[in-house]
């Protein structure tokens, strides 16, 4: 993964637990079992995306899309002259 990628992993992780921590009232009739699965699912989801974002930003002509895209999902990223 680039440091592209990994920022943008770890951004969307985030997220991704504030958000199902935000929810636990809602959720709160899960039990412990179909809660961990929703957990597990949200973030196998998250991953996902951003492994695909990842890979789309790493084609020969995306390097004029990378800053917009760090921008709009607020990462950074170190060592930017690997992924450009």
């Amino acid at each position: 993964m680039s440091p592209v990628g990994r920022a943008l992993h770890e951004r969307f992780e985030h997220v991704c637990r504030s958000e199902v921590q935000r929810l636990r009232r809602k959720t709160a009739s899960l039990t412990a079992e179909e809660r961990s699965s929703v957990d597990a699912l949200v973030l196998e989801v998250t991953h996902g995306l951003a492994k695909t974002l990842d890979a789309a930003l790493n084609t020969p002509d995306s390097a004029a899309i990378v800053p917009a895209v760090m921008r709009l999902f607020a990462v950074t990223a170190p060592c930017l002259e690997e992924t450009t």
